[in-house]
């Protein structure tokens, strides 16, 4: 069997929702996709495109599967296949893993994944009921005799004067749960006020402190630079802020819900972002490395992270407490991954949906003897979703990225990414650091 090597990559600036109002998901994910493409010479392989897109395949052209467009518009050829993925949040981590399938399974030796969410693109549609008047109008106006087609028409006219003209956001629609008809926020409000797992809002604010304060020292440094291509005039991630206290989040951002303590302080930005990245058969990593590395500082800057999708974890929770979902998903890694512990990995990175869901995870993987999730020294050591934002499908890539890197840059070895995902699951990745 092949190994998959997560060989390079690179991502955009995270933008708030809004910074570019016109902003399209093929735009963006063609962006940081072409730069790789253009970097390396592949002819010669069997390529395959794997993209992860939650809200932005309603519209044209960033059709109903987004990453063939994506594909298109970054210079593939047109006989390079694309497919799209949709786990919801933890979408972008699980076109990692299938890409790493693919290439183990000797499938394909060579799979770019692109995960791809612009935000402010979302659409307002409307409901079932509105839309039911609508076909009905239609049909009632083609109806050729009079005395049908009037009495109708006029049925119709009344009972849309009764009911909401109102669109629905796609937005918020999305980060509702239809199951348990709750909204992701009151879902970390309940997560945070739960007795086993709970956390205060002031923790919740520390927590979220911490995550600017690495995000600034990290760009600040350079650091978060190495993983960005510059969008156009946007150089680095706009939803940093580098002189965030603590009392701005305690008397600034007041809880979302009344009794609650979820905050827009203390909860994941709404984020347009893309990142794409290269993952290959282990031969070709070598070839790469032989023909088309040119320094030894370009070698250093290669994520080269090998990828074990046989290791990859996944599990189901409540829809009301989707938060915790990678406490499970964590546990199925360990399981597989014999003789290993948490403590064993030396970097972790977890999706920032909220603090409260943080915080809930580390408290049950030890109360439930899984491990000790270290928040001071390997967790999001360069900040999370809270500072940088969560462009839905892009964060599970935007993770594998990062991890992959700050182990290179560090030279360590084991790394772990988690999401938790709405619905009630989760899903977990081990990444190991290679030298070739």
């Amino acid at each position: 069997m092949s190994k998959a090597i997560l060989f390079d990559g690179i991502r955009s600036p995270f933008l708030k929702a809004g910074t570019i109002p016109d902003l399209s998901a093929v735009t963006l994910g063609s962006h940081v996709l072409r730069h790789l493409v253009e970097k390396y010479n592949l002819r010669g392989t069997s390529p395959l495109v794997i993209g992860a897109n939650i809200g932005n395949q309603l519209l044209h052209p960033d059709g109903s599967n987004v990453t063939r467009y994506i594909a298109l518009a970054s210079g593939l050829s047109q006989a390079t296949p694309a497919l799209t993925v949709n786990i919801n949040c933890a979408s972008g981590l699980e076109a990692v893993i299938q890409a790493a399938m693919r290439v183990e399974a000797g499938i394909n030796d060579v799979v770019w994944v692109v995960g791809v969410e612009v935000m402010s693109d979302y659409l307002a549609v409307y409901n079932r009921e509105q839309r039911g008047v609508h076909g009905q109008w239609l049909a009632a106006s083609k109806e050729k005799k009079w005395w049908k087609k009037y009495p109708r028409l006029l049925s119709l006219w009344w009972k849309t004067k009764t009911m909401p003209h109102a669109p629905i956001w796609a937005l918020e629609k999305g980060l509702t749960d239809p199951f348990v008809h709750l909204k992701m926020d009151q879902i970390a409000d309940a997560i945070a006020n739960d007795k086993e797992y709970g956390s205060s809002k002031e923790e919740q604010d520390l927590f979220a402190l911490q995550s600017h304060q690495r995000a600034s020292k990290a760009r600040a440094s350079g650091r978060l630079a190495k993983e960005i291509l510059p969008f156009g005039k946007h150089v680095h991630d706009n939803g940093i802020r580098d002189n965030q206290t603590l009392d701005d989040l305690k008397y600034k951002t007041k809880p979302i819900y009344k009794g609650g303590t979820t905050s827009a302080g203390n909860s994941s930005q709404l984020t347009d972002g893309a990142v794409a990245l290269l993952i290959v058969s282990e031969e070709v990593a070598q070839n790469l490395l032989t023909w088309q590395v040119d320094s030894e500082k370009e070698r250093k800057r290669l994520p080269m992270a090998e990828i074990s999708a046989k290791f990859s974890g996944y599990a189901g929770c409540d829809p009301a407490r989707m938060g915790i979902g990678p406490v499970g998903a964590v546990k199925d890694v360990l399981n597989k991954m014999e003789g290993v512990s948490l403590e064993n990995f030396d970097l972790i990175e977890t999706n920032e949906a909220f603090a409260s869901v943080v915080l809930a995870q580390k408290k049950l993987l030890e109360k439930e003897g899984i491990g000790y999730l270290d928040l001071d020294n390997k967790v999001n050591v360069n900040g999370g979703a809270i500072a940088l934002g969560h462009p839905l499908a892009a964060s599970g890539t935007r993770l594998a990225l990062t991890c992959a890197m700050e182990l290179q840059l560090r030279n360590l070895n084991r790394g772990l990414v988690t999401l938790c995902v709405g619905g009630g699951q989760g899903v977990a990745l081990p990444l190991e650091r290679r030298t070739l």
